[in-house]
């Protein structure tokens, strides 16, 4: 893929996903014995249905009108499973209907793989219809599943693994009890059209692409508690090839991800045309620790409505290595492009008790962070406007002076250092930065900077501009930094 770095450059994605005919067989459900009355075990019935399909030689399976309580089945090549509206796949609350699937890979020596729908080595499959997969996570459940931190025990709705030609297409998730849709080491993978709603519990991701190459995911419609669209990475391939355009994502973590898994990075990746509103944390995060490469990257179009946090990118040192290896390389972040970003920084709101009690997070600054010997190389950010709304605890001189930790080994987030020493940028062991045309304005007494570098190498700060009721200086460069320049900057007061 050619410079990211270069505005003038643009991507081009051509529709993925499946093109198999699957007009040429379908078969029904209820055929097979399915009842729809929220009541009966339907996974012999849907399997059935599933393999007769596959048998002979691929088509459609319809889903009609009617709750079909069911525990994990298996989707098979060239299967189009298509939910009519008011059909609904209801996930069983008990965990002995939610076997463990396995393939001959190391990577499930590290967590089991349980699914309410699974896929594994499958050609041209679909999932298509306005009907609805709900993973039944109810906070009050008599069921086998709790809101709690053990993953181990709780099953995703969606997980294909090592699947090629994959369309997901125009259904409602909802109430997963974990991860909600989870693409693994799948090839040629088209998202389009989804919504994700009631992801009340723990750990409740929305889009999980991991280590996939040829991805698109857009026009989705995801509100959920964990991350809403989140690239990872624990193989060598790592995610390539990929675009995340013209979504609506509210999380109450981070919105739009690459990280934290990342042995085995994330290469040419586009991300613009999307809407984020009431984030807890990151609108946008691009983190390596693992030791993999994060490059040619380019994010642009963001509207940001409500988020803790615009913008996280950060370079650590985890150092978890790819699933089957022993080695760990050094982390690479570089040749990253971020431009017309639109942002209000608050709180997030929460809508009803499952949100208040989850992840209750201030906001925090904008950060560029590398470690020492590995800075963060080659990063473009213009044309960005931030409104900073206040009612947060108001920051000293003492915060500004304050001194951050390295810990490069911990799990990288907005709030990992602590209180940083600007509201706006702190950009921390990092080289060949250039900002230009970005606009701060906040509406509350901060007695730090703007903008502060600390060990950076060749920054270029092109009209720089703060509204603001401060006195603290606009932006601060620390006597470790070289080769920076500061060129045209305004900086505008506001004495309302």
């Amino acid at each position: 893929m050619t410079d990211k770095t270069n505005p003038e450059q643009s991507f081009h994605s051509n529709e993925t996903g499946s093109a198999f005919n699957f007009d040429r067989k379908e078969l029904n459900i209820l055929d097979f014995g399915a009842v729809g009355d929220g009541k009966k075990i339907n996974t012999p019935a849907i399997q059935k249905a599933i393999d007769a399909c596959a048998g002979k030689g691929g088509g459609r399976v319809i889903v009609p009108k009617g709750n079909f309580l069911t525990g994990t089945f298996i989707l098979k090549s060239k299967v189009n499973l298509h939910i009519e509206k008011d059909g609904v796949i209801l996930g069983s609350p008990y965990k002995k209907d939610y076997p463990q699937q396995f393939l001959n890979d190391p990577r499930y020596k590290r967590s089991p793989h349980q699914s309410l729908l699974y896929a594994g080595r499958a050609q041209d499959i679909m999932i298509s219809g306005e009907g609805t997969i709900d993973g039944n996570a109810q906070l009050n459940s008599t069921g086998d599943f709790r809101d709690t931190g053990n993953n181990a025990v709780r099953p995703p709705l969606l997980w294909f693994d090592e699947c090629s030609n994959v369309t997901i297409r125009d259904i409602i998730f909802k109430q997963s009890l974990m991860y909600t849709v989870v693409c693994e080491r799948c090839r040629h993978v088209h998202v389009d059209h989804i919504t994700i709603t009631e992801n009340y519990f723990y750990n409740a991701d929305g889009v999980d692409i991991i280590d996939c190459e040829d991805f698109l995911v857009e026009n989705c419609d995801i509100n959920c508690d964990d991350d809403g669209i989140c690239l990872k990475s624990g193989s060598e391939g790592g995610c390539r090839s990929g675009t995340v355009r013209n979504n609506k994502v509210r999380s109450l973590c981070n919105a739009i991800k690459m990280g934290t898994a990342s042995s085995g990075g994330f290469r040419d990746i586009l991300v613009e045309n999307n809407e984020v509103w009431e984030t807890g944390i990151s609108g946008i995060a691009l983190e390596i620790v693992d030791g993999g490469i994060m490059e040619n990257i380019m994010v642009r179009n963001i509207t940001m409505n409500g988020v803790g946090t615009p913008l996280t990118i950060r370079l650590g040192d985890r150092n978890r290595p790819p699933a089957g290896s022993s080695i760990v390389t050094h982390g690479i972040i570089r040749n990253i492009y971020i431009s017309n970003i639109r942002a209000t920084v608050s709180k997030a709101k929460k809508f009803n008790e499952a949100e208040r009690n989850h992840h209750d997070y201030l906001p925090y600054a904008s950060s560029i962070c590398g470690i020492p010997g590995s800075s963060v190389d080659g990063v473009t950010i213009e044309n960005i406007d931030i409104v900073i709304e206040g009612g947060f605890p108001v920051r000293t001189i003492n915060d500004a002076r304050r001194e951050i930790p390295e810990v490069s080994n911990k799990y990288p987030e907005n709030r990992m250092f602590g209180v940083l020493p600007a509201y706006g940028f702190y950009i921390w062991h990092a080289r060949n930065i250039r900002i230009k045309d970005i606009r701060f304005s906040i509406r509350q007494k901060d007695d730090r900077s703007a903008m502060l570098l600390d060990d950076v190498y060749q920054a270029d700060v092109e009209a720089f501009q703060v509204d603001t009721l401060n006195s603290s200086p606009l932006i601060s460069v620390n006597q470790n930094c070289r080769n920076i320049q500061l060129g045209r900057r305004a900086e505008q007061r506001n004495n309302d």
